[in-house]
């Protein structure tokens, strides 16, 4: 048996995304159906990885309509080694401008939300732990 898997977009500025597995389907639209596994925080300040229950996307407010998309199917016994070996190996974006907008680091690109989860997600994939469909 497997989860499906989606990312999702939700309001700001950048969008922030994340990735977010389906494991209760069938529960109430007003109940966790799923868990959402991403970083929080700012470029400012730095971001810390965060796993948590989440409702559908499609069903919160901040939710960007027409950003949830399936990406493949984990199976249920894959979900620790997931978090383990994929979302707990990706360092998240540490801090990378001053409070007057300076870069921190100058010559690298901003490494923000979205490119720690598109990094999480190649090595879910190189490792088998996510299947495509």
């Amino acid at each position: 048996m497997s989860y499906c898997v989606y990312t999702a977009e939700y309001i700001g500025s950048p969008n922030h995304e994340a990735i977010y597995i389906e494991t209760d389907p069938m529960a109430a639209e007003s109940a966790d159906r799923g868990r959402r596994y991403h970083v929080t925080g700012t470029i400012l300040q730095g971001m810390v990885y965060e796993s948590k229950g989440s409702l559908d996307p499609d069903h919160e407010a901040t939710h960007v309509p027409g950003t949830k998309k399936r990406i493949g199917t984990v199976a249920i016994g894959d979900l620790t080694r997931f978090e383990e070996e994929c979302c707990r190996a990706v360092p998240p974006p540490r801090p990378q401008v001053t409070l007057g907008g300076k870069r921190l680091y100058s010559g690298t690109p901003l490494y923000r939300c979205g490119d720690w989860m598109r990094d999480v997600l190649v090595l879910a994939f190189e490792k088998g732990i996510f299947r495509a469909g």
